[in-house]
């Protein structure tokens, strides 16, 4: 394995197609910029069409949109419908909020949107999807408590860092689950580390998130780096459902490689469990 991996080290992605969720800025962004540009056809599934048409101009190669938010089940099945056969789906777009909001669907908002809902689009397009998963996660996921008795935050206390957490913990452990029922397609888990990218800026202050964005500038690293590990899971041959991430400072800067991750993402009863309550909760499975 290269010690400094690349986009340039990606293989030729000609004859091959992407999807990409969350593809109009940061880690999605600049993962469909580096497959385009290694001959890969496109799938921009985002939320905002226009800039999602407009990413796709910006593209060296062909390029649709779908539009997809995955804070609505009614838009996952729509998109469902709508989604081509692809080689690759990564699974990249996520949201933090500073307070307790809700989906349409009743779902906490973190959970919903970062781990339900592309729980259930995965899951309705698993037949459409030919070589490989990559699933983003997080290494906020050490901290993740995945609580069956309040997952939505209606009784405990909710934080931005607890509900984040929770929700990219519930990716990990579906990622496990996805691999062992899905075994004809590659399941691969990553994390960009620290990256500057937008997810950040949600304070709702524009003095305090451009101190944010100072500081992921200084100690952070530039998305196109973020998206390295997301590109690395996408095209290299690793163990089945490995989790890659970045090699230096502590795990958030740096270049890709295989990284740990704690026990409770590597538990299968958990996994199985997760599984279990988001068929419940999204009314999708896999036959």
């Amino acid at each position: 394995m290269k010690k400094h991996w690349t986009a340039a080290d990606m293989p030729s992605q000609t004859g091959r197609t992407w999807l990409v969720t969350g593809a109009t800025s940061g880690i999605g962004l600049e993962a469909a910029r580096a497959a385009s540009k290694a001959g890969a056809t496109l799938v921009l599934a985002v939320r905002n069409v226009a800039k999602g048409e407009a990413v796709g101009r910006s593209l060296p190669g062909p390029s649709t949109v779908v539009e997809l938010d995955l804070g609505s089940l009614a838009s996952v099945r729509r998109a469902a419908e709508a989604t081509p056969q692809v080689d690759v789906l990564v699974n990249n777009a996520g949201r933090v909020t500073t307070r307790r909001q809700e989906t349409e669907d009743g779902f906490e908002c973190l959970l919903g949107t970062n781990a339900l809902g592309p729980f259930a689009y995965t899951n309705l397009v698993a037949d459409k999807v030919s070589d490989r998963v990559v699933i983003v996660g997080s290494d906020s996921h050490r901290t993740g408590v995945l609580d069956f008795d309040d997952p939505h935050f209606v009784h405990r206390k909710w934080t931005t860092s607890a509900a984040y957490a929770q929700s990219k913990l519930a990716d990990m452990v579906w990622g496990l689950a996805l691999s062992r029922r899905l075994p004809r397609v590659d399941v691969q888990l990553c994390h960009p580390g620290w990256a500057g990218t937008g997810i950040s800026n949600v304070t709702g202050d524009d003095r305090l998130d451009r101190l944010v964005t100072g500081a992921n500038r200084l100690l952070g690293q530039p998305a196109w780096r973020g998206a390295l590990p997301t590109l690395f899971a996408a095209t290299q041959d690793l163990p089945r459902c490995s989790y890659s991430g970045p090699d230096s400072w502590f795990g958030q800067r740096g270049y890709p490689t295989l990284v740990g991750r704690t026990w409770a993402a590597s538990d299968p009863a958990l996994a199985t469990r997760w599984w279990e309550f988001a068929a419940a909760a999204t009314a999708t499975d896999l036959a």
